[in-house]
């Protein structure tokens, strides 16, 4: 399978300190001659500054600190894909590349820290906050409504810097997060009375996630939470000059970004006679759903009587979705 790899070309960086508490060592003795290392970033996804906002974290053990901590030495925005490095002292670094998308009203708040407010300089202690993410509306179909930017990049690589050379490196940034997809096929098909309005709700999702990955690619999460998403059918929410529903044999889905995890919770379905509700379950035996890193979760809704959903993940290749266009690359966890 041969992967088109989109480079985000470069403009200018911005190297700013974390926290008042974490020095820049930029001007110590012995440090590197310019350029320490050069990054050049990618993706397997069409991102671009305008949507994504990409920042390196750089971290070094220093003696002040604990053996579980690590210095956030400096912070650097990227922009156009490519970072220089000068001013670094000859010895080991961690490296974190991230990339969130480009909130209005939101910006670079996305970037927190485990206590928010206190200005720790140790690294591990880094957060990325996925909830202004969550409470966006979800994308839907019938009515039209597209997907929101929900998606987070990232690659931790743990590089020596040697006196007289540079590192030089081309680096790949992965997806984190999944996207659930549940289509609840035409809804006068499935509902006896007129569909008002549906409410996806998701038990104990989490809500933040640690830039560092303990070496082995782990996504650690935290602050799990219950959040809803309340979707309005196309027969409610959109008709036409004589007051009919356009297209009301149209499936109504509804897709949303989530962190990976168990998935747990249920559809609510109020209609003009009564409200019914559907767990998140799978068709066979009940079986527990999934939210899978770089992966979708498919949910075709059985029907009234079955009240539960048929799965797909993205990345079979009975699921229709083509993983080799770069649109989502999603791979399966067993």
């Amino acid at each position: 399978m041969i992967m088109n790899l989109r480079y985000l070309y470069l403009g200018a960086c911005l190297c700013t300190l974390l926290a008042a508490g974490c020095t820049d060592d930029a001007a110590s003795v012995g440090q590197v001659e310019e350029p320490a290392a050069v990054f050049r970033l990618s993706t397997r996804a069409e991102v671009s500054d305008g949507t994504q906002l990409f920042r390196l974290y750089l971290g070094e053990r220093k003696p002040e600190h604990a053996a579980d901590e690590l210095h956030c030495n400096r912070i650097v925005d990227i922009t156009g894909g490519q970072v220089e490095l000068t001013g670094l002292k000859p010895q080991w670094y961690k490296f974190v590349f991230l990339g969130v998308p480009r909130l209005e009203g939101v910006g670079t708040a996305l970037f927190t820290e485990e206590t928010p407010g206190q200005g720790s300089c140790d690294l591990n202690k880094q957060m990325i906050d996925y909830l202004p993410i969550l409470r966006q509306e979800p994308g839907t179909k019938m009515p039209d409504r597209e997907v929101p930017d929900g998606d987070i990049f990232r690659k931790v690589i743990n590089r020596w810097v040697v006196s007289g050379e540079t590192v030089s490196e081309d680096v790949q940034l992965e997806r984190l997060n999944g996207r659930l997809v549940i289509n609840m096929g035409v809804l006068e098909d499935q509902f006896e009375g007129t569909v008002e309005d549906i409410t996806l709700q998701v038990d104990d999702t989490p809500t933040r996630i640690y830039l560092t990955d303990n070496d082995r690619g782990e996504i650690k999460m935290a602050d799990p939470q219950t959040l809803t998403w309340l979707t309005e059918p196309v027969a409610n929410a959109m008709t036409d000059g004589n007051g009919q529903p356009i297209d009301p044999t149209g499936h109504h889905v509804i897709t949303i970004n989530l962190l990976p995890g168990a998935l747990n919770g249920s559809i609510v379905v109020r209609t003009t006679t009564g409200t019914f509700t559907y767990p998140l379950k799978g068709s066979y035996n009940g079986d527990q759903l999934y939210i899978k890193q770089n992966t979708q979760t498919q949910l075709e809704f059985n029907g009234v009587i079955q009240g539960y959903f048929q799965v797909k993940y993205a990345g079979y290749t009975d699921t229709g979705i083509n993983v080799d266009d770069d649109s989502w690359d999603g791979w399966q966890i067993k």
